[in-house]
Parts: structure tokens; C-alpha cells; sequence
């Protein structure tokens, strides 16, 4: 299960997000509340394809893991 957790800052502004797989989290990603869930979204994805985790499931991936 993937989880988008707020972190800290203004719950009406700029916040810290942390993005856990099960229970590990793999990276944190800022966004301004104001500008929606679609802007949050795409920011949880674009945090996550930069992390170091996502680069281990493909290395997983092609090792045949």
C-alpha cells in the first residue's frame, strides 16, 4: 500500500509530505496546499521516480527480482 503522509508546515499553505511504501518511507516531496490535490499528486509521482527507491525496484526488476 502506497501512503501519502503529511509531514509538517501550514496545513493552509506550504507543507512536507512523506510517501511510505507499507510501512518504509521512500521520499519526502513540498507542496502548497492551495493548489490541489492534482499538483500533489503529480508531485508524490515525479518524488518518487527521483528517489533512490524507485532506482532499487528497477535494479530489482532487472535482475529478475
Amino acid at each position: 500500500m502506497i501512503t501519502i503522509r503529511y509531514d509538517s508546515g501550514d496545513p493552509q499553505g506550504d507543507c512536507t509530505y512523506e510517501i511510505l511504501f507499507k510501512d518504509e518511507m521512500i521520499c519526502k516531496f513540498y507542496h502548497h496546499r492551495p493548489d490541489g490535490l492534482y499538483e500533489c499528486l503529480k508531485k508524490a509521482a515525479d518524488a518518487v521516480e527521483l528517489s533512490e527507491w524507485a532506482d532499487r525496484v528497477l535494479m530489482d526488476d532487472a535482475n529478475g527480482g
